[in-house]
């Protein structure tokens, strides 16, 4: 591939990261919690934009394309994973009182398991890729080639969701108080998220 093709691919991929939809609405309530929770949410995600992005280079996301019911299954996994972080956000626990300190956010683990999860469960991922890496992949061409496409992909979705953590977290400084404010972006992230959900199954009949 020459350079014209590899920024290409780039601008694509950059263009597909930052469309607003679940994964942003996921990121952003991690990075609510804390910056770390922010940071592994976004490197968790990456990750598993880079699984579909090989996958799709190898050849093998057609498994996940071309059969109906592993696509169906998948994105009612996704549909249920939405229900499931939304009823959280929705149910989290608020201080008794302003002045109390606030709950103990969620493991770290939680949040790169969200972000991993909420990747690996939208097949539609893999057929952005398709579509994409049909126009870049050849028969011919070298593992080499298919593995930094996918580290290309992974890596631009991975800054773009950083610098959305950083975002907030610049906000954080500035002296936005979004401890203050937390409790009502969560159960607001939790009541989107729970629509997305609804809206994906009511598509899925």
């Amino acid at each position: 591939m020459d350079v014209i093709a590899w920024i290409s691919l780039a601008g694509i991929c950059a263009l597909g990261a930052m469309s607003p939809g679940p994964s942003l609405l996921i990121v952003l309530r991690n990075a609510a919690t804390s910056p770390m929770h922010g940071f592994a949410c976004a490197l968790a995600h990456g990750a598993g934009i880079g699984l579909y992005a090989l996958l799709t280079a190898l050849g093998l996301a057609l498994l996940v394309t071309e059969t109906p019911a592993l696509f169906m299954g998948l994105q009612w996994a996704g549909a249920l994973l939405l229900i499931y972080i939304g009823w959280q956000a929705l149910s989290a626990s608020a201080p008794a009182s302003l002045s109390a300190p606030p709950p103990q956010p969620a493991p770290v683990l939680n949040s790169i398991a969200q972000g991993f999860s909420i990747a690996l469960f939208n097949p539609k991922v893999a057929l952005f890729f398709g579509a994409l890496f049909s126009q870049f992949v050849r028969p011919d061409q070298l593992l080499s080639t298919k593995i930094a496409m996918a580290g290309l992909a992974a890596g631009i979705d991975t800054a773009w969701y950083l610098l959305v953590t950083l975002a907030v977290t610049s906000g954080r400084k500035r002296g936005i108080d979004l401890g203050h404010w937390g409790q009502r972006l969560q159960k607001l992230f939790g009541v989107i998220l729970l629509a997305l959900a609804a809206r994906l199954a009511w598509s899925l009949f």
